[in-house]
């Protein structure tokens, strides 16, 4: 064996850590939580956007910066914009249904153009906004009586309002069994893709179950047998409905009645790919935007006196008060920003969105929460760009459902913020203790906060709307 020396081995790839004999830079890849800053941290030392590992032969490439990921994602999307294959996720798993994760192909443009009809703006408008909006005024009111589960009305929220769109299934209680299974999926994908010793060693996944060592072998089971469910089980009992012609519209009913559909995707794997990220997402970022509102009241106070000058205290905002109220949308962009839902999305590439979310060079005091940030100045006319642009990706990765997502934020913290005052109990702007979650969407873990409501008539005004809603919807 004669060794090479190691430039030359790196001479057509990025910078990087200087490798290890064998194993290259598996000590360096983050792990442990947090990995997005960690990255951040090791593109600067390397002095580069552009990051490149090679651990036991896996190749992996970080990108740090919005240009870098512009130049590779969507100018060159066709060599950048598939996935790898990752033992863990799609054979362990038994993911290779999931769009996320799915390479590019026949089944991801058939899958994904389906997405794209059931979530483009004018269906969104149309169709998912009565929904969105029935299922908002339900959690005002839920979150009225009992202030102190946040997370939980979020969740049901979030999963009543999918459930609905996707299967036409109406949630009537916190412990429906459609929402508990997608939230016990949620819960085990709290995992980075490819962090998993699997991935890194793929022999491991010959490895029983029992055999000491083996917790990602049992892990992986309770996962596919969860996720198998998750898909099977919404899905069926449409089907029964269907048959008892008793079925409420949705996009399942859509597809199985379809006279063309899909050649080679099935209805129930769409489904879930349709309703899997947006569950997940909506609940991350509308914690995250709770936790900010009790971290920066200045910021909650400015947004809910617009409130007040444009919807008044005798009915709750609308879609169509959006354009009226600029400073709610720039708090719904810094929600976005402030702490990214996927800090980390992997491809052929790593994405770093945090690391792009809070560039220096980009954003002023980007660790700050300040919506203002957004409006023109004379040194920058536009104000600081969108975060959009890199919270719901690139090219030919970009979230189909970015319309709804938007417009799901939007209604739900104008609300929230019209009916209630979110604080922090202890009157501090500490956030020391919050940690995020490492996975395909990252969630922050508990934090303190009181919910009361604003004014006198708030708790009437969720009550009348929640009865003038639900007969708009029967």
């Amino acid at each position: 064996m004669t060794p090479v020396p190691d430039y030359k081995v790196r001479k057509h790839f990025p910078p990087g850590p200087r490798q290890q004999p064998l194993v290259g830079n598996l000590k360096d890849i983050p792990s442990g939580g947090n990995e997005w800053d960690a990255y951040e941290a090791l593109g600067k030392k390397c002095g580069s956007d552009v990051v490149y590992f090679n651990a036991l032969g896996s190749h992996l490439v970080v990108l740090n910066k919005f240009e870098a990921a512009r130049e590779l994602l969507d100018k060159k999307g066709s060599i950048y914009s598939s996935r790898p294959r990752l033992v863990m996720i799609n054979e362990l798993w038994g993911w290779d249904w999931n769009l996320i994760m799915m390479p590019l192909g026949k089944a991801f443009q058939a899958y994904r153009k389906v997405v794209q009809q059931e979530f483009q703006p004018s269906v969104v408008a149309e169709s998912h906004r009565i929904i969105m909006a029935r299922e908002t005024i339900a959690m005002l009111g839920r979150l009225m009586k009992t202030p102190d589960h946040l997370p939980e009305h979020l969740k049901q929220m979030a999963g009543a309002t999918i459930m609905a769109i996707t299967y036409g299934h109406h949630v009537t209680s916190a412990d429906d069994e459609f929402v508990a299974l997608a939230e016990a999926v949620r819960e085990h994908a709290e995992k980075t893709p490819g962090s998993s010793i699997v991935d890194v060693i793929p022999l491991l996944k010959y490895l029983p179950s029992w055999f000491p060592g083996a917790q990602f072998q049992r892990d992986a089971e309770i996962m596919r047998r969860l996720s198998l469910d998750m898909r099977l089980a919404p899905y069926n009992a449409v089907k029964k409905l269907i048959d008892y012609g008793t079925a409420v519209p949705s996009i399942i009913t859509r597809l199985i009645q379809s006279e063309s559909p899909l050649e080679g995707v099935p209805a129930g794997e769409f489904a879930m790919n349709a309703a899997g990220v947006i569950y997940s997402a909506t609940v991350s970022a509308l914690l995250n935007f709770a936790l900010a509102m009790s971290l920066y009241p200045e910021v909650q106070e400015r947004a809910q006196q617009d409130l007040d000058r444009v919807v008044g205290r005798d009915r709750l905002p609308t879609f169509e008060d959006r354009q009226e109220l600029p400073y709610v949308s720039n708090l719904v962009k810094e929600t976005l920003r402030w702490k990214a839902v996927s800090p980390l999305a992997l491809l052929l590439t790593a994405r770093c969105n945090s690391a792009m979310l809070h560039d220096e060079s980009v954003y002023t005091s980007p660790h700050e929460f300040d919506p203002n940030r957004y409006n023109p100045t004379p040194k920058r006319p536009t104000g600081e760009p969108d975060p959009s642009r890199a919270a719901f990706g690139f090219g030919r990765r970009i979230c189909p459902g970015r319309y709804f997502a938007d417009d799901a934020l939007f209604l739900a913290i104008a609300c929230m913020l019209h009916v209630f005052k979110i604080s922090d109990p202890s009157e501090s702007r500490e956030r020391a203790q919050v940690q995020w979650s490492s996975g395909l969407v990252s969630v922050p873990s508990p934090f303190p906060y009181k919910i009361i409501p604003r004014f006198s008539g708030a708790q009437d005004l969720s009550r009348v709307s929640e009865r003038c809603i639900m007969k708009a919807t029967r």
